[in-house]
């Protein structure tokens, strides 16, 4: 994997972690309502529920590229229309309320944003749209690796920023005021990436 196209990949990925969410109102709820480090935990779980799904979608996409090129040409371009679907949602969408499950309250900081990510089926969705892009039929063990580790650490490392942030520079009111500014340019990221992925299988 070259540089050029792992920063390709990264750049998505950091927009899908930033996107305002269910997973912020969490990592911000458990930083405001307990301490830094349950912000953390939660980032941290977060992190690895973003791995299951990852994981699943480079072994899944994997496997049909290596049975049937076709399908794997037609998932690619559907998962091109779903990203560049999700930047106009994120451009559109109005600025709601997030909800919350009032059942994982009773849960510990870490095993929230386990959850909080893996009870979220557009999570799967987003990851086979993002890996159908870059997938190749003879990967490596050690390119897998690098797509999984990728989006995991970069959702992680994102929440614990966000952690620190809160808790060291009482930053959640800034961040809720422009959710719906950071939720645009999410938007349009996302376009422009789409638009340069799909020059490239063209």
């Amino acid at each position: 994997m070259t540089f050029f196209v792992w920063s390709q990949f990264a750049i998505v990925c950091i927009a899908g972690a930033m996107s305002p969410g269910p997973s912020l109102a969490i990592v911000i709820r458990n930083n405001v309502n307990f301490n830094r480090l349950a912000g953390i935990l939660t980032s941290i779980g977060h992190g690895l529920g973003i791995g299951v799904y990852a994981t699943l979608a480079v072994l899944g996409l994997g496997l049909i590229l290596q049975t049937n090129q076709t399908i794997f040409m037609i998932i690619q371009i559907i998962g091109l229309v779903l990203l560049f679907l999700f930047g106009l949602m994120f451009i559109f969408q109005k600025n709601t309320q997030d909800k919350k499950e009032e059942k994982q309250n009773q849960l510990n900081s870490f095993l929230q944003g386990f959850t909080i990510a893996i009870i979220n089926p557009k999570i799967l969705i987003w990851f086979t749209a993002v890996y159908s892009q870059f997938i190749v039929i003879d990967a490596s063990f050690y390119f897998n690796t690098i797509l999984v580790l990728t989006a995991s650490l970069i959702d992680a490392i994102w929440y614990i920023i966000v952690s620190i942030l809160v808790t060291g520079y009482g930053l959640k009111n800034l961040l809720i005021e422009k959710k719906l500014m950071i939720q645009k340019t999410t938007g349009i990221v996302l376009i422009i990436i789409s638009l340069m992925l799909f020059y490239r299988i063209i």
